[in-house]
């Protein structure tokens, strides 16, 4: 009889090189029977029910363990002992009538055995490629799917042929001249196979092989436009995407963040919206109401709609889908009113608690001519939103560099760009070429796709359904339809890794994002090995790097910042050719104390004069002779304001050491001899923290290695560390305050010396009275302590008439302590010349006294102290 089987397949496909993990063998206790899985019903039954919606094909394939026990005691070496398992497993084969395939990989004693009809080839057709069987009355051995519909056909019934086998082997011999097997017959064989399986002496177990259908997990979107969304999935150019399709295969869709849409306004009832729409996180700071429905009436309030649904649109059947169609999505509606610095300052703290990632498409006109940005208290909004947004972590701001390129604009005068704590990103069209709409500067991050010039397909996303919008477009353009698939990513890159800190963010874009354009876009490699480009910053965003390096991400340190002092030089601006040149050097003692050796940001502040400002170029270059652009001629502005406290920014030293000279070099390249212009002052001040140049190197090293994918397949996960811990945010005091407590602090300075000065220098027969009184006092206290009587009296209470000032001292029980003798300011009046002062003291025994010099009046007994002084 044969042992009972165990109703479980191990199932694959077997290739050269493909190892089947077998791990049953010490789980199946069997004495006399070791099928695994053979022709007993009731296991294989089993195994159909829990298997039963899979798609499974029973083979003539075998995979024997044998007894290793079984060798020669005389074997001696590994060599030896695998050739003795090989001739094991060819006499087994031989004799139940099946072909040894060789021992499976580096598994010690399992061996594949094929059926003769297999030996040709056991290398199968795709499996995606199976049809459901049709009736057939037999199926050639070949084929999966032909041994799938001899299996499928089986019925129970009586057998009135016995098939045509080699009664030796055990061999199978088709009919002649038909190359197909009857059922019956492949039944034959399977059994026969199985029973001298069981009973050989050289298996251990055994299992037949079942092959089963493995498919490719791929997502599909029944969303109507979404085969229209190249910027997701290009089926055109294959590559030229965001390279998202295989992060949201391993189920990154941004699940768990919210991205707020800082703009004119969001349609959230439209059907791509309302199912991530996040009412907590959103505000109408117009209206000052939670509702941040655009205003009907203006046409072109759909701009916050198109943004939100490219970062967060629903799988669902309406329009196309978000970067991260499982996360969140708020509204904050402010540019549908008059702008003010305290509106944008509520703005980007709005909804704090609950929004992380604010994208904002919008910011200075793009007119070539205009210099701007975030004013005091936005900037302060900025920086208390990176400090505690996030849970600590910091809120993550980003921000489109700008649509004025054909004006010659430059998205260094543009504030919002300039900033440490925003993350700048420009646009490629979709064969990856700057737009003519796009500025260049040396402060721009990154890029990602939007619209391009003629015949350039645009960004398809969700549209308001007002003013003849229909719920969908596929007109979105410009640095606005850029800004929210970055920050559509970066919300995948947090749902990976929720405590990356907002500097995090920024150092994997840096580090991850994809040099394009390489011929023209006039690529720089600087001393940290990082390359930077004007037109494009570090390159072009894929959210596969992105994702894959925020997973394994350690944070950065903590960011250490070093301004110099405000160097005021005075000195002409020359014409072109000639040009100022003006030095910083940083030294290590300069750096004492800072805890700063790789550089982040670097910022220059200057105030200039000129009568034309547009005709200036400014350069920063580092001490690595890195060289940036940070202030480019604009032909549209002819402004005679020049610059007050300027910010300039620039990228470009990422990672490179400060130490070393810091030039800025200015010059005017308009027309005429005579300079123009005059610089007044500049300010240098460098953003970066303890990493050395040879750390961001490392990290260069490890986002390349991680981004084939594997800790995402693992499912790795690194411990998270607790945000960074920052002080309560203090409000600074302002100047005509600060100046009204100095001279508070003066004034009360001046009186304390006057009195003091005074109280030295004046008053000395009322301070002879008084010293003359604490004499007396001091006398009345002995005189009352050194009584023989038991009591003790101490008072500090006075009682004064005009005949006699009395000093009261209670009673105190015998054996107590005497507690301190504090006695306030008593005028004792002098008697008649002599210098003879009297104190009272209460006694309830006037008897138990000396009455030599007293006398006693009313139980109050009346002392005259001597004061012989």
């Amino acid at each position: 009889m044969g042992c009972p089987s165990v109703g479980l397949h191990l199932s694959g496909v077997f290739d050269t090189g493909l190892l089947i993990l077998v791990f049953l063998a010490d789980l199946v206790p069997c004495i006399q029977g070791r099928s695994i899985s053979g022709k007993d019903g009731v296991s294989k039954q089993k195994e159909r029910d829990f298997f039963s919606g899979s798609h499974h094909v029973d083979t003539l394939m075998w995979v024997v363990q044998l007894h290793t026990d079984s060798q020669s005691p005389n074997t001696h070496s590994q060599s030896h002992a695998s050739s003795q398992l090989m001739a094991m497993a060819d006499e087994v084969a031989m004799e139940t009538g099946l072909v040894n395939r060789g021992q499976l990989g580096v598994l010690e004693g399992l061996y594949l055995l094929v059926h003769d009809l297999h030996n040709i080839s056991y290398k199968f057709h795709t499996l995606e490629k199976w049809e459901q069987p049709s009736h057939l009355a037999s199926v050639r051995i070949l084929t999966p799917l032909e041994m799938e519909r001899a299996h499928r056909k089986h019925r129970p019934r009586a057998r009135t042929k016995t098939p045509n086998t080699d009664k030796v082997s055990g061999r199978l011999n088709p009919d002649e001249g038909s190359g197909r097997l009857t059922v019956e017959a492949w039944e034959t064989v399977r059994d026969r196979v199985h029973e001298k399986l069981n009973w050989h002496r050289h298996v251990k177990w055994h299992l037949q092989e079942t092959v089963r259908p493995r498919h490719v997990r791929s997502i599909e979107f029944e969303d109507p436009s979404f085969p229209q969304q190249w910027h997701l999935v290009n089926r055109y150019r294959y590559g030229f995407d965001i390279n998202v399709m295989k992060v949201w295969e391993r189920n990154v869709t941004g699940r768990g963040v919210t991205a707020a849409v800082v703009d004119d306004g969001l349609e959230w009832t439209n059907p791509d919206i309302e199912d991530n729409y996040s009412q907590e996180g959103s505000w109408d700071l117009n209206s000052g109401d939670a509702d941040p429905m655009p205003l009907k009436k203006a046409k072109q309030n759909h701009h916050g709609t198109r943004c939100a649904g490219e970062i967060a649109a629903v799988a669902n059947s309406h329009c196309g889908v978000g970067v991260a169609f499982g996360a969140k999505v708020a509204g904050i509606r402010l540019l549908d009113g008059p702008m003010t610095d305290g509106l944008e300052a509520q703005a980007f703290m709005q909804n704090m608690a609950v929004n992380d990632v604010y994208s904002c498409s919008w910011g200075p006109e793009d007119d070539g001519k205009t210099v701007d940005g975030p004013h005091y208290l936005a900037r302060r909004a900025m920086r208390y939103g990176t400090d505690y947004g996030r849970r600590g972590y910091g809120a993550i701001y980003v921000v489109a560099s700008g649509n004025g390129g054909h004006k010659n604009d430059n998205c260094n005068y543009d504030g919002y760009a300039n900033s440490v704590y925003t993350i700048t990103i420009g646009a490629v069209d979709e064969v990856r070429q700057m737009p003519y709409y796009a500025e260049e500067c040396a402060s721009m991050l990154a890029v990602t796709y939007s619209s391009g010039g003629i015949r350039k397909r645009s960004i398809v996303t969700t549209d308001w359904t007002q003013q003849g919008g229909h719920g969908c477009t596929t007109k979105h353009s410009g640095t606005s339809a850029a800004a929210p698939l970055a920050a559509g990513m970066i919300v995948l890159m947090l749902q990976a890794r929720p405590c990356l800190t907002w500097r995090d963010v920024q150092f994997i874009i840096v580090i991850a994002a994809v040099k394009v354009d390489v011929d023209v876009a006039h690529w720089y490699k600087n001393a940290a090995g990082l390359h930077h480009s004007h037109k494009h910053g570090f390159g072009l965003m894929d959210a596969w790097r992105l994702v894959n390096a925020a997973k394994t991400w350690q944070s950065v340190p903590w960011m250490s910042t070093f301004t110099s002092e405000e160097l005021n030089v005075a000195q002409s601006i020359p014409m072109s050719p000639e040009y100022l040149v003006v030095t910083y050097t940083v030294t290590n003692a300069t750096l004492d104390g800072y805890n700063l050796m790789s550089l982040e940001y670097v910022h220059v502040t200057v105030t200039l004069k000129h009568e034309q400002r547009g005709d200036l170029e400014i350069r920063l270059r580092c001490p690595s002779k890195t060289e940036s652009l940070i202030g480019a001629t604009r032909t549209q502005d002819k402004s005679k304001a020049g610059f007050h406290k300027w910010t300039f920014s620039t990228v470009r030293c990422w990672g490179e050491s400060p130490l070393g000279q810091w030039k800025v070099i200015i010059t005017d390249k308009g027309q005429g001899h005579l300079s123009r212009g005059q610089l007044v002052m500049w300010q240098l001040r460098l953003y970066g923290s303890s990493l050395t140049t040879a750390d961001v190197r490392e990290r260069i090293r490890m986002v390349n290695e991680v981004s084939d994918g594997k800790f995402l397949y693992d499912n790795f996960s690194l411990p998270c560390k607790p945000p960074p811990v920052h002080q309560s945010l203090t409000i600074p005091l302002s100047k005509s305050t600060l100046e009204i407590i100095v001279l508070v602090c003066f004034f009360c300075v001046v009186v304390t010396i006057y009195e003091s000065l005074e109280y030295i220098l004046c008053y000395n027969e009322e301070k002879r009275v008084f010293s003359r009184l604490k004499r007396l006092v001091v006398m009345a206290q002995r005189l009352a302590t050194d009584q023989p009587s038991t009591d003790r009296y101490i008072h500090r209470a006075a009682e004064s008439n005009s005949e006699v000032h009395q000093l009261l001292l209670p009673h105190q029980e015998d054996g107590e302590e005497s507690s301190t003798f504090t006695l306030p300011y008593v005028d004792l009046k002098d008697s008649c010349e002599t210098t003879t002062q009297t104190v009272a003291m209460t006694h309830p025994s006037c008897d138990s006294l000396d009455q030599r010099h007293t006398d006693t009046q009313d139980g109050v007994l009346l002392v005259n102290i001597h004061d012989n002084t």
